[in-house]
């Protein structure tokens, strides 16, 4: 009766915990969303596609030009479009997916009771899996499909252990659906079982078909994508080359660094967790070309490492289970070490302990007064900082600006700056506030005020609604 008590009193401080972390990750994500330091990539086209799928169109992102299944396999995105008949803004994305990713905290703590550990020390391990840097990136950062996938993972690998065949195949299907490359995680997944004598066969095949897979989901996104498969990686077929492209670059480095200190180190006493986590890394880390955003640590990239090491970390803390530690204790140092490595690392959760984080400007006032002017329903192209307040809607258009070499546009000049656009949007709405960053415009604030006053004199766009330095133009197409 004491043991049940016990037990009870643990959930009851994990839900709290689940539910705290939860609103804390919602304020983090939503404030950054507010400052307009959320973009185009990734928010407003997987809320332009929930939008349209909850409107039952056919979803197109007009910001990527082309099929949602020409970007990524995010078949699963429709399960979403429920959230906007509940509270019809984009905000209520960023709010589930801060609630469905801790929530598989419970998946990680009843995985720790199957292993028979404490309920204290499960609920260390919980809480040590929530605040993973890859967990508080993929909320910091926007909202991306991977982020619920790593979510089903957790609990997938939970219904495995629990036998909960139904559930475990319905998991299946779902983490397989949510984006082309979950196939590589189940596959590390794979690699750690398959140490473990009486899971091989199962791992051989969690192995197997998640590659085979993500090989066919790359395939099928390739049709209906007009330019393939837009992350199709080349390499180079030198080995000892790739083992050094693991290192090679100060991001690579932190990668590893804040990987293992989000579990105290702990994956470094599971060899097949390191395995299945240069499988996953090989995607980004490998290829002869790189992409500079995906071998960050700072972005949602990271998120399907952490059911992959608190698997991993979980083999390590029965090792060392096995030669007389104490569970709790052994979690509460972990806990400690993690915090500590919280603080020195600097992880998104800090910056809700600064009061800067929450200041607010006259200019995002500005873009809220003009935002709230732009018709309904219109067809709108914008900056990378606006795309996703104005993404609910059929049409919005990512501006690009870039250099024209046309002497009618640019006035008898060889060159000019442009501001380009796919479409046929009837508004521009733009910001150009000092201190407007490159993340916001995609240029420097100079070039792309030059763009903006470029057109005017060409007389392609007119002045519609101005609020300071946030405005609305028409567009013309005389």
């Amino acid at each position: 009766m004491l043991i049940f008590k016990k037990e009870r009193n643990i959930i009851l401080l994990l839900l709290v915990w689940v539910f705290s972390l939860s609103l804390a990750y919602s304020v983090l994500s939503i404030t950054r969303h507010n400052h307009f330091e959320s973009g185009g990539f990734d928010l407003g086209i997987y809320d332009q596609g929930i939008w349209l799928y909850s409107h039952l169109e056919t979803p197109y992102s007009t910001i990527k030009e082309r099929l949602l299944l020409g970007d990524h396999f995010t078949i699963t995105l429709p399960l979403l479009s429920p959230l906007f008949y509940i509270w019809d803004n984009v905000r209520s994305l960023l709010i589930a997916q801060a609630f469905f990713i801790t929530f598989s905290s419970f998946a990680v703590y009843l995985i720790a009771r199957i292993r028979k550990l404490s309920h204290s020390a499960s609920f260390l391990f919980a809480v040590i899996y929530s605040l993973f840097y890859g967990i508080q990136y993929g909320v910091y950062f926007d909202a991306h499909p991977i982020v619920f996938a790593a979510a089903i993972l957790m609990w997938l690998i939970y219904f495995y252990e629990s036998k909960r065949i139904k559930l475990f195949f319905l998991s299946l299907v779902l983490f397989l659906l949510t984006q082309e490359n979950t196939g590589i995680a189940l596959a590390g997944v794979g690699i750690i079982y398959f140490f473990q004598k009486e899971h091989r066969r199962n791992a051989v095949l969690f192995i197997l078909g998640g590659l085979l897979t993500s090989l066919a989901e790359v395939r099928i996104i390739s049709y209906f994508s007009p330019s393939g498969y837009e992350y199709s990686p080349h390499f180079n077929l030198n080995p000892i080359d790739y083992l050094k492209r693991y290192f090679d670059a100060p991001d690579k480095i932190l990668v590893w660094k804040y990987s293992l200190s989000s579990f105290s180190f702990l994956p470094l006493l599971s060899p097949p967790s390191i395995l299945a986590m240069m499988l996953d890394l090989s995607q980004y880390f490998l290829p002869d070309k790189q992409y500079p955003h995906m071998i960050t640590p700072f972005f949602h990239h990271r998120v399907i490492l952490a059911p992959i090491l608190a698997l991993g970390s979980l083999q390590g803390i029965l090792f060392l289970k096995k030669r007389g530690l104490n569970t709790a204790y052994l979690l509460l140092g972990a806990f400690i070490v993690v915090s500590f490595f919280q603080f020195k690392n600097h992880n998104p959760l800090n910056k809700l302990t600064k009061p800067i984080y929450y200041a607010n400007y006259a200019w995002m006032d500005d873009n809220e007064k003009i935002i709230a002017k732009v018709p309904k329903n219109a067809s709108v192209a914008s900056q990378q900082s606006l795309v996703p307040h104005l993404s609910h809607r059929k049409y919005i258009y990512l501006i690009w600006p870039r250099k024209k070499s046309d002497l009618k546009l640019c006035s008898g000049q060889k060159e000019c700056w442009w501001l380009d656009f796919g479409g046929k949007p009837e508004y521009l709405v733009i910001d150009t506030h000092e201190g407007a960053t490159l993340t916001q415009l995609l240029e420097s604030r100079e070039n792309f005020v030059s763009a903006l006053s470029n057109m005017q004199k060409a007389g392609k766009i007119s002045l519609f609604k101005s609020q300071n330095a946030a405005q609305i133009y028409k567009i013309n197409y005389r």
